[in-house]
Parts: C-alpha cells; sequence; structure tokens
C-alpha cells in the first residue's frame, strides 16, 4: 500500500515538474509578431494543382489544367504552427509521358513532411525536408514552378 502511495505521488511529482519545466515556445521570440502569426498559422488545403498541357485523366472528353478536377485521389494540406513548424500531408502522383502531350498520371502514395518555415516579404519559406516558397496572399497559399509536365505549373493552397 505505501509503495503504490510513493508511486503515486513520484509519477504526480514527475508530472508536475515536467510541466512547469516545458519549453513554451509562445515566450520565445520569434521573430513574427503574435498578429502575423494569427493571420498565417492555420490549416491550408490544396484547391489548384495546375499542370500543362491540360489533361484528360478522368476520359470525360474535357482537358483541364486543374489535375484536382481529373484526379479524386489527388489531395494535399500544409499546416503551418505558430512555433514555426509545419506539416505537410500529400498524395504523391506517379507521372509517365505516353505522347504528344498526354501524360499517364496516377495518385501514389500519401506522405508526411515536417520542418519549419518563416515568413519572409509576404512569401511562406518552407525547408528541411521540403523547400519551397509560397507566395501568402490573404487566405490563398501559391507555389509558382512554372514547369510543363511532368513537373507543374503551380499549386494553390486555401487557408480552412
Amino acid at each position: 500500500m505505501k509503495s503504490r502511495i510513493l508511486a503515486s505521488f513520484l509519477v504526480t511529482a514527475l508530472l508536475c515538474i515536467g510541466t512547469s519545466c516545458s519549453d513554451d515556445s509562445s515566450d520565445e521570440d520569434n521573430g513574427l509578431s503574435q498578429e502575423q502569426l494569427d493571420a498565417t498559422t492555420g490549416l491550408y488545403n490544396l484547391t489548384e494543382y495546375i499542370v500543362s498541357p491540360a489533361q484528360d485523366l478522368n476520359l470525360d472528353q474535357v482537358s483541364s489544367e486543374n489535375l484536382l478536377e481529373e484526379l479524386p485521389c489527388l489531395s494535399a494540406s500544409i499546416i503551418l504552427r505558430d512555433d514555426l513548424t509545419f506539416s505537410l500531408f500529400q498524395v504523391e502522383l506517379d507521372i509517365s509521358f505516353i505522347t504528344g502531350p498526354q501524360y499517364a498520371i496516377f495518385c501514389s502514395n500519401s506522405t508526411t513532411t515536417t520542418g519549419f518555415w518563416d515568413l519572409q516579404n509576404n512569401q511562406i519559406v518552407l525547408s528541411q525536408g521540403e523547400d519551397g516558397t509560397y507566395i501568402l496572399n490573404g487566405t490563398t497559399l501559391t507555389r509558382n514552378e512554372g514547369n510543363n509536365l511532368p513537373d507543374f505549373q503551380r499549386l494553390v493552397f486555401e487557408k480552412q
């Protein structure tokens, strides 16, 4: 009985010590104001995956530059946190050239990438594992690559 009480006390004491000594990132100076963090952090969902040339992957006789209209399995989300970390969840694409402007494009693995982000001149810069720069305009993140298939022209994410 005494050992259970002692063990319970030790666990409680360790939890109290652990939480009182925890790193509170809100106290750290990360270079961004709270207003900037509030406006920027959150969940962003992919709303456009623009490619060139346009493709008709769902065989409805209508080619589209936005692969989200052609591949219902395609999705991606970015979470920007106030501790300047991010998570990118995405369905990867398997892209193979067929002929002329046609490509075979299929959804592949779902992946998660994590790292750090920064806000520089209205641009979100992701680093560690998924390097990329996204233009921040209100609640929209846009990554412009300007490349033709098998790469992409533009990715657009909207804050939820």
